[in-house]
């Protein structure tokens, strides 16, 4: 026995052996804790959910679908007289333009005409002054009777100043003491007074 104790191999046999049968020993006393036994588990069952209430009935959704349809109608309604409105405008608006374009047509137009006219009218008012002044006095007088203020006022501008002094002389002495000649004669010498004040403050 003391002989085998000095083999190598029979060393190492037995340390083998012990080694095994401490790893035994180890797994018999501690097998619980390396592998417990298995522990109740908590189930928690799940109860089925509730069916969900619905308390609207086949009318109420019918009555309630019928209400959003008038909704939307009277909604689209409005947008298309809001879409009306807003061609009516737009045309009313080419139709008030194309209003003051004609009407400023229309306005250089009358403006080309008096322009027109008043040259027109000068033309004869100063032929009209020539003829006059050519008369005598008396006899321009008498045909001054016939014709408004204005008009002897706007021949008596084309007159020469003498022509228009001797005019108005012979119209205050043939009222023979007439107020109503003399006030004629007096209101005709302030209307030539005031167009040559009218000409100057121009110039």
């Amino acid at each position: 026995m003391s002989g085998l104790l000095t083999k190598s191999w029979f060393l190492a046999v037995l340390a083998l052996v012990i080694m095994l049968g401490t790893q035994v020993g180890s797994y018999v006393l501690y097998r619980d804790k390396i592998f417990p036994a298995d522990k109740d588990v908590l189930v928690i069952k799940r109860e089925d959910p509730s069916p969900i209430g619905w308390n609207f009935s086949s009318d109420d959704l019918k009555r309630l679908k019928s209400e959003l349809d008038k909704r939307v109608a009277k909604i689209a309604e409005r947008e298309a007289n809001l879409v009306t409105y807003e061609a009516r405008l737009q045309s009313d608006r080419i139709e008030i333009e194309e209003i003051k374009a004609e009407i400023e047509r229309m306005r250089d137009t009358l403006m080309k005409d008096v322009v027109e006219i008043e040259a027109w009218e000068g033309k004869n008012l100063k032929a009209l002054a020539d003829t006059y002044g050519n008369l005598d006095p008396e006899a321009t007088v008498s045909i001054f009777k016939e014709l408004d203020d204005a008009t002897v006022a706007k021949i008596l501008r084309f007159m020469k100043p003498a022509t228009i002094g001797d005019i108005l002389q012979e119209m205050a002495q043939q009222g023979g003491g007439n107020e109503a000649m003399i006030k004629r004669a007096a209101k005709l010498s302030n209307i030539l007074r005031l167009s040559r004040d009218d000409l100057q403050a121009k110039k």
